[in-house]
């Protein structure tokens, strides 16, 4: 298989926030998802939110004063109408963060979700169905290049060794994802795009 086609593979999984850990067989590899524990959605270490409400991180400044927002790429933390410093607050109306008494004692240095403020923390919440339990679950995907009309059969030793094949047509941009689980009738349907929602 070609060098071009097996790296646009990794890369696609690596978009999609998978990690992939590569031996010295480039067809064979491991490929670890941080989730959710209950539901299965994608766990992200590089997203905060409030330590106080659980609030994810808007990346917005807001300037108390003018009352308005703005982005922090390429934004600037100092409000171009009033000139006041903006900070990174917790959007939560009702968080204690944004409570007339605690206002000014979380508005120090750059707000609640500035990175370096210890009122953010790591995504510690579902953000698709709130559960705090998260885990880290990994394959072992093996890849294989067929001819265009070939059919496709599962030899059982590659599929005790390998939780999941992808299959790429020689000539073609056609991927077939398959598992454990799969059905012969599965084995005929490759696709334009990679599909991986079948991989974990």
């Amino acid at each position: 298989m070609r060098e071009q086609r097996i790296k646009s593979i990794y890369y696609k999984l690596i978009s999609l926030g998978y990690d992939i850990y590569l031996g010295e067989n480039t067809s064979e590899f491991f490929v670890v998802k941080h989730c959710c524990a209950i539901c299965r959605s994608s766990w992200y270490m590089n997203l905060t939110e409030c330590y106080f409400c659980g609030m994810i991180n808007s990346y917005l400044y807001y300037c108390r004063t003018c009352k308005n927002y703005s982005s922090t790429t390429g934004g600037s933390a100092v409000c171009s109408t009033c000139k006041q410093k903006r900070k990174k607050i917790c959007f939560n109306d009702k968080c204690i963060t944004n409570q007339k008494e605690f206002v000014e004692e979380f508005s120090k240095k750059n707000g609640v979700m500035d990175k370096n403020s210890p009122s953010a923390t790591s995504q510690s919440h579902c953000i698709n169905c709130g559960s705090d339990q998260n885990i880290y679950s990994s394959i072992l995907v093996c890849l294989k290049e067929v001819k265009q009309n070939e059919k496709v059969k599962i030899d059982n030793d590659l599929i005790k060794k390998y939780d999941a094949l992808i299959f790429v047509q020689q000539d073609n941009t056609k991927y077939l994802v398959v598992n454990k689980n799969s059905k012969k009738e599965d084995l005929k349907k490759f696709k334009d795009e990679l599909d991986l929602s079948i991989l974990f």
